[in-house]
């Protein structure tokens, strides 16, 4: 293939340092194989569909793409998007062992006439990624060289580390708009610009660049969810629900609930789902009882299916959360020191008669 025209040459160069100036690899360290759930807030460019988005991304289901925007879990696949809208479109992490996030080899975009590789990064993915990179993740030599039909790996940036001594959080990429600031994102967002500047490496504030890609570390709700359980690793951000334990359980993340706990609960009539037996104190499954120090939770703790599906629950109790632990030991330093008075007291008794 012949070399591209001086203008041609021109053009690729520039298109080059746009892309580098607004795109980013994630860094991503945790060990080879290591795979979570993660965003991106995409732009939707035209009008368009929740169905139309599940299958341009065809990185989830309807039900997690409408758990990840918050939309009932009712809302028909037809429903419309407005042109410029954001949707949240989530998918799969994977972390390659090299230091860097990508989405586990979906979504697929198959080449139409055409299009190119930058072509294709902005316009159908809102330059997420650049050109480059989705040359690199398909092993395309030739930049200039692709086919009509190609199936071609968009790898979406992501990541899996933890950010500020936090166990888990969910990384979602968002790609700044015209006007914004790293400080007003951060207030979004509900973490802090500090965090945001030293994760993106960005020395100084007002060097962002409007279509410049942010990891944004959003905080997730706890859960009682044990180790062994297939989806022990949910991690959900306030404002979203997603479906688990075969779509039998629906689990939300709200600063509301029971000490930003996820809250999860059976979901009524579906079909071929088991029975979800009660808490050992007589809640059943997201119900709380007491206030305060006090109260407690019966919470979803997983699921097994070795031979049948089985649910499994366990109680959630306040009195772990720090400041009730640190409630509890002051508690207790009062109540030695009111036991230590009348003691105290008894005694000065006692050395004053002795003195009479």
């Amino acid at each position: 293939m012949p070399l591209p025209s001086p203008p041609a040459a021109v053009l690729l160069v520039l298109l080059h340092l746009a892309a580098t100036a607004t795109a980013t690899n994630f860094t991503c360290s945790a060990p080879r194989g290591t795979i979570c759930q993660s965003a991106i807030g995409y732009r939707v460019p035209n009008a368009t569909t929740y169905g139309d988005l599940l299958a341009r991304f065809n990185t989830t289901t309807l039900a997690g793409l409408l758990g990840a925007n918050d939309l009932p879990l009712a809302t028909s696949p037809k429903k419309r998007v407005a042109a410029k809208q954001t949707v949240r479109i989530p998918f799969r992490c994977l972390c390659a062992g090299n230091g860097v996030g990508q989405s586990d080899h979906a979504p697929v975009y198959t080449v139409q006439p055409q299009d190119g590789l930058d072509a294709i990064a902005r316009n159908s993915f809102d330059a997420v990624v650049t050109y480059q990179e989705i040359a690199t993740a398909n092993k395309i030599a030739d930049v200039n060289l692709i086919t009509v039909g190609q199936k071609l790996w968009i790898p979406l940036p992501c990541s899996c580390d933890p950010v500020d001594g936090a166990d888990a959080v969910f990384h979602l990429a968002h790609i700044v708009d015209a006007g914004e600031t790293t400080s007003g994102i951060a207030a979004t967002f509900g973490v802090t610009e500090d965090t945001l500047l030293k994760l993106n490496k960005i020395a100084d504030p007002k060097t962002l660049q409007k279509d410049q890609v942010l990891d944004v570390p959003l905080p997730v709700c706890s859960s009682s969810i044990s180790n062994t359980s297939a989806d022990h690793d949910l991690r959900l951000p306030n404002g979203t629900y997603a479906l688990t334990a075969q779509d039998c359980i629906q689990c939300r993340c709200s600063s509301n609930t029971f000490q930003f706990q996820l809250n999860c609960t059976a979901l009524q009539g579906k079909k071929g789902c088991p029975a979800v037996r009660p808490c050992g104190e007589g809640l059943n499954l997201g119900q709380t009882s007491g206030a305060g120090c006090d109260s407690k939770m019966c919470a979803y703790s997983g699921y097994s299916n070795s031979s049948s599906l089985s649910i499994h629950t366990t109680v959630f109790k306040n009195q772990t959360a720090p400041a009730c632990e640190k409630a509890g030991s002051s508690r207790s330093v009062l109540a030695g020191s009111m036991w230590r008075i009348p003691a105290i007291s008894f005694h000065m008794v006692l050395i004053l008669v002795c003195f009479l």
